[in-house]
């Protein structure tokens, strides 16, 4: 049972905000820390316990670094000064494990993966057929995203069904073992204001400022997309709104930019056949997003998008299910945060999977690739 409100962040103003929520909890060896606020004001970056070295903005592993390498680094400003006591350095990014389902066949609603290198061309694993099914709940498993610990190890969530109020847990040291399976009660309220029924789409991250995980889920009986916080992701507080627009909205996926938070949601209104596009939400932390007024690309009914961060070149691609062809659309943008999609050509892009849907992406190193490959050889 859910206990405790939703932590609301307070801060003095819009670069702080931003400095508290400018990194992930796990960073890669080679990554460029953000070098400035969208203001313009500089950040001073340094590096107060562990393995690794700051040069030129750029963090990396120093002699002695272990897998998950923990840390903790500075960031300073002429106005403000945040410590992240509880980060993981992990090795080079390599690729993207991507996790989805499909609807239909004799594996429908089962945990599938797949990887890509560049973003674009995708490669199977185990022959596009699930990997696990749930044993407990509606045993309807759909919406899979995964997400990493502190220190290392991942967890996977999963929408249960339909009209529940709960979601599916999962422990993961590889991502091909999932263990520990759990349902978390999300749609639930102290004032029984909630409907009790949709916890759909789960994404979650862990916060080191706020040395919690941020569970982002919607309920369109509810109204939109909520959060709540969880310390280990088998308790978790009573939701909270995180953006209201003023319409329905679902599916909402997020990512960090130069400029702060970006993210791509559904507009759930009906009819459908009107409705049924993608928005972008924007702020200067996770917690404070403003919904644009005019959807980022309207020619589709599309929903469940997911957001990918070029490795080749300076911009992001957004999937999205269309749903009614029961096929992905790829829209590529140099900038998430204000600037416009392009739709990819088909024949730059291969998806050599039958019918996937709602699919997350979730950046890897070698090692934990090559822990994948072991179990499903490459292509297998």
């Amino acid at each position: 049972m859910p206990a405790g409100d939703a932590p609301i962040p307070t801060y003095s103003d819009n670069e702080e905000a931003y400095l508290s929520d400018c990194i992930d909890e796990s960073l890669f060896d080679g990554q460029v820390l953000p070098s400035s606020t969208p203001e313009g004001k500089p950040i001073e970056w340094s590096v107060r316990s562990g393995n690794a070295v700051i040069e030129d903005g750029i963090i990396h592993k120093s002699a002695g670094a272990s897998e998950y390498e923990p840390i903790s680094l500075e960031a300073v400003t002429a106005s403000h000064q945040i410590t992240f006591t509880s980060l993981t350095l992990n090795d080079p990014l390599v690729a993207y494990v991507i996790s989805y389902f499909s609807s239909d066949g004799t594996d429908a609603e089962q945990l599938k993966l797949a990887y890509t290198y560049n973003g674009v061309y995708w490669f199977k694993v185990n022959q596009d057929r699930g990997i696990l099914k749930p044993s407990s709940g509606t045993k309807r498993l759909r919406d899979p995203s995964l997400v990493r610990k502190p220190g290392g190890g991942f967890a996977l969530l999963a929408t249960q069904g339909y009209d529940t109020d709960s979601i599916y847990v999962y422990d993961s040291e590889d991502l091909v073992h999932y263990e520990n399976e759990r349902l978390l009660r999300l749609n639930v309220s102290e004032d029984e204001s909630m409907s009790g029924l949709q916890a759909w789409a789960p994404e979650a991250f862990y916060d080191p400022s706020l040395n919690t995980y941020i569970i982002i889920w919607s309920s369109p009986r509810d109204g939109g997309v909520y959060y709540s916080a969880s310390d280990d992701l088998i308790t978790n507080t009573y939701p909270a709104l995180l953006c209201d627009p003023g319409f329905k909205t679902i599916d909402l996926t997020l990512t960090h930019t130069p400029s702060g938070r970006a993210a791509v949601l559904k507009d759930e209104r009906e009819p459908m056949e009107e409705y049924s596009q993608l928005y972008r939400a924007v702020g200067p932390a996770w917690y404070n997003l403003s919904v644009e007024s005019a959807p980022l690309y309207e020619r589709h009914q599309l929903e469940g998008p997911m957001i990918l961060k070029s490795n080749e070149k300076p911009g992001w691609y957004i999937y999205a299910d269309d749903y009614t062809r029961s096929e992905y659309r790829v829209y590529y943008t140099d900038d998430i945060y204000s600037g416009s999609l392009r739709e990819a050509e088909d024949d730059d892009v291969l998806i050599p999977l039958e019918k996937p849907s709602h699919s997350y992406a979730l950046p890897v190193t070698w090692n934990e690739l090559e822990r994948i490959l072991a179990v499903y050889p490459d292509g297998q």
